[in-house]
């Protein structure tokens, strides 16, 4: 499905060595900031843009429209750049600064608004107004199938084909719920067993609680909805982790082993490590963007010692590539 004009998809798997509960156990990652813009998304915005032009639905040079947190954003903005396409984004005014100026040095029009205006829900009505009144294409990335579809098709596969030795669990973050639906499928029709576990926020536990408690830190997963993409009776468990805690356990990894990851890999790398705790086999998880679009955020501190975090209870061994 991809071009060689990009380098999307094919990302490579890392297995990290680690302690936990005085047990020395696996876990698998897959290295999506190796895609063309740094992040997973490239491979839903490539799917999103190409299926669209094939079915005729995205003429040329119409505009591109997305809501998003960042990632999608990034990918539909240089891509809109390649394929002649203007870009219009609409995003939380929270989102960090790296992922506001990517954007813009790719030529999209930004468009952020506040918790008090709406927050992500106003965003994708904004998103929707615009694409009716100025005949752009709303790509939709929380309903579109494209996205499923992106992640059953190149994710899985590759996981898949990376990976020989049978797999019990897969562990994602959930934001349009793509990587997790798609990626699951793919590998449940392999591994029918398989454990499917989605990672919320836990001031955001909607698929778990039905509630809202609080803003968090973990861009990319745990919007104030629960997207179309997301069929709840195809998850087997959902794990809460705690923003910090997360945030802590991606600086481990940058400081411990040098793999230089985003907020939400270092939630995944959690949950999939407590998932771990309970099942045996091997788990898989994903690593969706590196570190280099939170250089303005708390990741760049020093490591919390806080006894609390479960992070702080892991001790980082090493890494193998696959």
């Amino acid at each position: 499905m991809f071009e060689q004009n990009f380098i999307i998809g094919n990302t490579p798997m890392i297995k990290i060595n680690y302690k936990y509960k005085e047990k020395n156990k696996q876990i698998f990652a897959k290295l999506e900031y190796y895609n063309f813009t740094g992040s997973i998304k490239d491979r839903v915005a490539f799917y999103m843009i190409n299926n669209a032009k094939a079915k005729g639905t995205l003429k040329e040079k119409q505009p591109l429209i997305e809501a998003t947190s960042g990632n999608t954003g990034i990918s539909l903005s240089a891509l809109g750049a390649y394929y002649n396409h203007p870009v219009y984004i609409f995003m939380p005014d929270w989102a960090s600064k790296e992922r506001i100026q990517l954007m813009k040095s790719y030529g999209a029009n930004i468009f952020l608004i506040s918790k008090e205006e709406g927050g992500f829900l106003k965003c994708i009505e904004e998103a929707k107004k615009l694409a009716q009144k100025i005949n752009g294409f709303f790509t939709n990335q929380f309903s579109n199938m494209d996205n499923f579809f992106a992640h059953y098709e190149t994710t899985g596969e590759e996981i898949l084909n990376q990976l020989s030795e049978p797999i019990s669990g897969l562990v994602s973050g959930v934001g349009t719920g793509g990587t997790l639906m798609g990626t699951g499928k793919k590998l449940k029709e392999k591994y029918p067993n398989l454990m499917l576990t989605a990672i919320e926020p836990d001031k955001m536990p909607l698929m778990s609680k039905g509630i809202i408690l609080d803003q968090h830190k973990i861009e990319g997963i745990g919007d104030d909805f629960i997207p179309e993409l997301i069929d709840k009776n195809k998850i087997d468990k959902i794990i809460l982790i705690n923003d910090y805690d997360a945030i802590n356990m991606s600086r481990k990894l940058s400081r411990k082993l040098g793999i230089g990851v985003g907020i939400s890999s270092g939630a995944n790398l959690l949950g999939g490590i407590l998932l771990g705790d309970d099942i045996d086999g091997n788990i898989v998880t994903i690593f969706p963007d590196d570190n280099k679009k939170y250089l303005s955020t708390e990741l760049v501190n020093n490591i919390d010692l806080n006894p609390d975090f479960i992070s702080n209870q892991i001790e980082l061994l090493n890494i193998e590539f696959i």
